[in-house]
């Protein structure tokens, strides 16, 4: 088991199966630093999206976050050398796209497709479609694919930059038209994090409490990285570390089939050798803190855990792997769920009236003799 240390000694959590090399120590700042490290600023994008960026100038850290657009993680920069190096597929690209947007939207209430019986009937004759619906207490709810939070607008509930930290938070509540798709009273909030050069994204759940029973609910994030994350590297020969014990096989339109494999990626995989727009379910990490490590040949890598409050009971899906990494972008999306959990009941997480949920994301840089600019 490795203890990683961040750079002014405080201890993060524990991650197994994987031993990097990350640099330690504290630096000294400069007389000519007259900046602060840690700022919180307003962005727009060209296409008019407002972005609130988070950033710690001696690391080399920057990331963003969109209230309007799903309170999502809009952007994630690193300074490599003298260049900010954005590492989000269309980070900061909010032009309009067929298919996925990119970026990393919050998945919730539910992971995936939604199908309940009649429209699983429609799709093994052969129809292909991604939003659909599913059933509470009688009543027929549409519920499009990774749930609705990720189009809603969110709002701004505080920020603040200190010696120590940036923090913003973004809050969402239910209204009339939530309850068209789920009929419960909620409060979410997305607390981003950026300290010593670490991102944290902290999603908090509470069920309201004049809900009249449990309120179920799956969570992730599709967190999309370009490909290769430097340029000149070749995608292909990126890699990723993951270390499941087990894949959870799926229909042809998505959905779990109850059927397993063992399947793990302790060494690390190379990308171009990944399965094509299939999304590969992972589960079975060992400890408490599942993790990926995301590697540019280049020298640029990206380490990745998540740590709910609770997990659901198994089947679950703890990292949902999708991409084409050679045509330009890769997924390793976190979840704490599964696909068609609102239909099946399997994968959820029940809060009984006023409970609380949350679920933390952790991200990590290294630079690997790239001369990165930040603070050693």
């Amino acid at each position: 088991m490795v203890d990683f240390r961040l750079r002014c000694g405080e201890v993060m959590p524990r991650f197994l199966l994987v031993t990097l090399l990350f640099a330690a120590g504290c630096a000294s700042p400069g007389p000519e630093e007259a900046a602060p490290r840690y700022s919180i600023s307003t962005e727009t994008t060209e296409q008019g999206v407002e972005l609130l960026v988070l950033k710690d100038a001696q690391a080399g850290v920057e990331a963003a976050a969109t209230p309007s657009v799903g309170g999502e993680l809009g952007s994630l920069r690193v300074r490599v050398g003298e260049e900010w190096i954005e590492t989000l597929y269309r980070g900061r690209d909010y032009s309009p796209i067929e298919g996925f947007g990119g970026r990393g939207p919050l998945l919730w209430p539910a992971t995936g497709r939604s199908f309940p019986p009649d429209l699983i009937e429609r799709l093994e004759g052969g129809e292909r479609f991604n939003d659909g619906a599913w059933i509470h207490e009688g009543k027929r709810y549409p519920m499009p694919i990774h749930g609705f939070v990720k189009d809603r607008e969110w709002t701004v509930e505080s920020q603040e930059a200190t010696e120590r930290f940036a923090r913003l938070v973004l809050a969402l509540g239910d209204d009339e038209e939530t309850r068209e798709s789920y009929p419960f009273g909620f409060r979410l909030t997305a607390t981003y994090t950026l300290v010593q050069g670490t991102l944290d994204i902290r999603y908090d759940v509470t069920a309201g409490e004049d809900n009249a029973g449990p309120m179920p609910f799956s969570i992730g994030n599709h967190i999309t990285f370009k490909t290769p994350l430097l340029a000149g590297s070749d995608p292909a020969e990126m890699t990723l570390l993951a270390p499941s014990r087990t894949e959870l096989l799926k229909t042809g339109y998505g959905v779990p089939t109850g059927e397993t494999r063992r399947r793990s990626h302790q060494t690390p995989a190379k990308l171009g050798e990944w399965e094509k727009l299939s999304a590969v379910s992972l589960t079975g990490f060992a400890g408490n803190h599942p993790m990926i490590l995301l590697k540019d040949p280049g020298g640029l890598q990206i380490l990745m855990s998540h740590n709910p409050s609770r997990w659901p009971e198994q089947p679950l899906i703890e990292y949902n792997v999708w991409g084409d990494a050679v045509n330009g972008f890769f997924s390793p999306e976190p979840w704490v769920g599964l696909q068609n959990s609102l239909v099946t009941g399997q994968g959820l997480i029940q809060l009984e009236p006023g409970e609380e949920f949350d679920w933390t994301i952790h991200l990590e840089f290294e630079r690997a003799d790239l001369g990165s600019g930040a603070a050693p």
